[in-house]
């Protein structure tokens, strides 16, 4: 009678165990497919307008991400695609004018805090037809640790080189433009897969369909979204954050009220393009300007 005893505690004690390391091991394997995005991004809540990040609407894109604090912005990379699926920034002057005195230093490479087994490799692009298309884009860079972040390959899709090379590029000179022309701007830059069938590089890195930059102008609050079909016919189109939401299942800029949302704000196609907005807030201040209305007034009466 005492064996039987003895035999049933050592076999409850054994099922314990069993069922702990399963629980052990289901828990590892969450972890490791789970996007893991919320602890991280609250690191450089900086990137984001209101300190939140973007969201998912389609649960399925949220599958094997990882969520990436770079010096300067924010990424949230897919395992799927081996892409970035959006570049977070905040651009202001002070950082875009101390852009301008680096000059530029291609230092394309691996992002080694990502699993081999989900990274993009220099490799897949190898003669692949496609530029390294930055999503984060160099040019806003304001030191050299966050112009090598901007060329971690965990910020590139595959882009059409016209694409790249004349309507992007111009785009990302007009979002510049409009920060020097109203002090500060958010952008998340991404990309789109909307296609039934996708092309891969080397049977790894999905192509995007599409690109998209949206800017908000806190400022003026209002938004407004560049978005463009990842080919050579450099066609563009500026929509609203509601009909970004619905093509490509991400709601970028959450934390805006809807009307904001729902008006596309007329976003200029190239710097220097006014837009139909009000006028940035004057710089000058309240003491200079009564300074100066003062005077004014002065030379009014001496000239009477």
């Amino acid at each position: 009678m005492s064996f039987a005893v003895v035999d049933s505690r050592a076999l409850s004690r054994v099922k314990h165990s069993i069922i702990a390391r399963a629980a052990a091991m289901i828990t590892v394997g969450l972890l490791a497919i789970a996007p893991a995005y919320a602890d991280d991004l609250s690191q450089c809540n900086e990137s984001f307008y209101g300190g939140v990040y973007p969201e998912f609407i389609n649960d399925k894109l949220s599958a094997n991400t990882q969520a990436l604090c770079m010096d300067g912005f924010a990424v949230m990379y897919s395992g799927v695609t081996r892409t970035p699926l959006w570049s977070a920034e905040h651009l202001t002057r002070a950082r875009l004018n101390q852009a301008k005195t680096i000059d530029r230093e291609d230092s394309f490479h691996e992002e080694s805090r990502l699993p081999e087994s989900a990274r993009a490799s220099l490799e897949d692009y190898s003669g692949s037809g496609y530029d390294r298309g930055h999503l984060a884009p160099n040019a806003d860079m304001a030191t050299r640790s966050q112009q090598y972040d901007s060329f971690s390959l965990a910020n590139i899709a595959p882009q059409s080189p016209r694409n790249n090379r004349y309507i992007w590029r111009n785009i990302e000179s007009a979002t510049r433009y409009l920060t020097q022309q109203y002090g500060e701007v958010y952008t998340v830059t991404g990309v789109a897969f909307t296609n039934k069938k996708t092309k891969r590089l080397n049977r790894k890195v999905l192509v995007p369909s599409h690109f998209f930059k949206a800017v908000y102008i806190p400022a003026i609050d209002q938004a407004g979204v560049y978005y463009a079909p990842n080919d050579e016919s450099e066609r563009i189109e500026v929509i609203s954050l509601d009909e970004l939401s619905e093509q490509i299942g991400v709601e970028v800029l959450p934390v805006l009220d809807s009307a904001v949302k729902r008006q596309a704000l007329a976003l200029p196609l190239k710097a220097g393009e006014k837009i139909d907005a009000p006028t940035a807030p004057s710089e000058e201040p309240l003491w200079l300007i009564f300074v100066l209305a003062l005077v004014e007034w002065l030379l009014t009466q001496l000239q009477a």
